[in-house]
């Protein structure tokens, strides 16, 4: 059988406005076609050290133990747990939506007492709720939370819930997998013990990595648990080996993926943290301006939305398969059904590192208009857009 049999491979190009991942811009493709080097070359090593300080910058922390994890974010997800608990911990993780359910699923792996408070999703979680449960059990290792809920478009504020936990003598670990990189994060000053992300949302790289930070305290846990971590690819004992000054083998390291993270990096510095942080705030108001034009209803909580992802409601009498496929097939552009809760009935609309632009909002409400109206749900021609645009008018003084 030869090459030619199966042919040249040619995806299509497609605007990525769903969940993740998120478009790619041609600097960071190009940085993937770079010589492939060995994980323990020097040179490799340099590029590990860019990395690690520009990860400083944006997770805003001094951590030594900062750095991406081969895998995506739920690789991260399964670290952050399989590290610090053991068999018999007990861990309060907080539920309000479906990776806050999947975050409780790995640490009932992990061996864990799993206790949970569920939110309803579109809300953010309860401080007082969690104190409440906290208050309820001793010896509490450590509190999960969200940051962004993928599935719900939510934001959860996090001081208020962070000084809940410190108060309990727990650690925190913190899923930022959508918000870092298009929200505020501060983990030193917030105090945040685990944080984990992933490239390919709001930081601009593919998939594949997956940033992790551990304060002190909690690698003082890591160090000197009583039992082995379960994973041997996700210790992070031995990670901090090749990632630190030893530079001893672990694994071979995804070369041309960490190149793309590097000039992912690279150009959120150019850009800078608040402007980033402001083009995502920007792209978010204008789509959902555009959106609520069209008569259709955002699902989160207007004080608590998450600006990189939307949830929004699909009208009665739309079927969710057939304006996404209209999307798709006649204008290239994706975006996300809904999930658990949500399933059949939101659209997740996703705006998040390159794809966070003005004329992405603009291309997306334009063809939404097209298919709503050739699918029964009338809505008045450049309602969106013009909602949209003056929104975009408004950001720019």
């Amino acid at each position: 059988m030869t090459s030619s049999y199966f042919g040249e491979l040619q995806p299509g190009s497609r605007l990525l406005l769903g969940p993740g991942p998120s478009s790619v811009h041609p600097r960071v493709l190009q940085a993937m076609t770079l010589p492939v080097v060995g994980h323990l070359d020097p040179d490799f090593f340099q590029v590990m050290n860019d990395i690690g300080d520009m990860l400083r910058e944006v997770y805003r922390t001094a951590n030594v133990m900062t750095m991406p994890v081969s895998a995506t974010g739920t690789g991260a997800m399964e670290t952050a747990c399989a590290n610090i608990l053991e068999p018999g911990d007990t861990i309060v993780v907080c539920r309000n939506g479906y990776f806050g359910i999947r975050l409780g699923n790995i640490a009932e792996r992990c061996g864990a007492r799993v206790h949970t408070i569920d939110t309803a999703w579109g809300r953010p979680v309860d401080p007082q709720a969690l104190d409440d449960e906290l208050s309820r059990h001793s010896r509490v290792k450590a509190v999960g939370v969200v940051h962004g809920e993928t599935s719900t478009g939510v934001l959860t504020p996090l001081p208020e819930i962070l000084e809940v936990i410190r108060r309990h003598g727990a650690l925190s670990i913190v899923d930022a997998v959508t918000s870092l990189g298009g929200h505020d994060v501060r983990v030193d000053e917030w105090g945040i013990d685990v944080c984990y992300s992933g490239t390919q949302k709001c930081l601009g790289a593919p998939p594949g990595l997956a940033p992790i930070t551990l304060s002190d305290a909690a690698m003082q846990v890591v160090k000197t648990r009583e039992s082995l971590v379960q994973s041997f690819y996700f210790n992070l004992q031995d990670l901090e080996s090749y990632w630190g000054l030893s530079r001893s083998y672990h694994h071979t390291a995804p070369i041309s993926m960490t190149y793309a993270l590097r000039e992912a990096l690279r150009m959120l510095m150019e850009e800078g943290i608040e402007n980033r942080i402001g083009r995502h705030a920007r792209a978010a108001a204008a789509l959902r301006a555009g959106l609520e034009a069209l008569g259709l209803e955002l699902l989160a909580d207007p004080q608590y939305r998450l600006n990189p992802l939307t949830t929004v409601g699909i009208p009665e009498g739309i079927e969710d398969g057939q304006v996404r496929g209209a999307l798709l097939r006649d204008y290239d552009i994706e975006i996300g059904g809904g999930l658990g809760e949500f399933r059949g009935k939101a659209w997740r609309i996703g705006l998040m590192g390159d794809s966070a632009r003005d004329r992405n909002v603009l291309a997306l409400l334009s063809a939404l208009e097209q298919i709503l109206n050739a699918n029964g749900y009338e809505v008045a021609y450049g309602s969106g857009l013009a909602a949209a645009q003056r929104e975009l008018a408004a950001f720019s003084g």
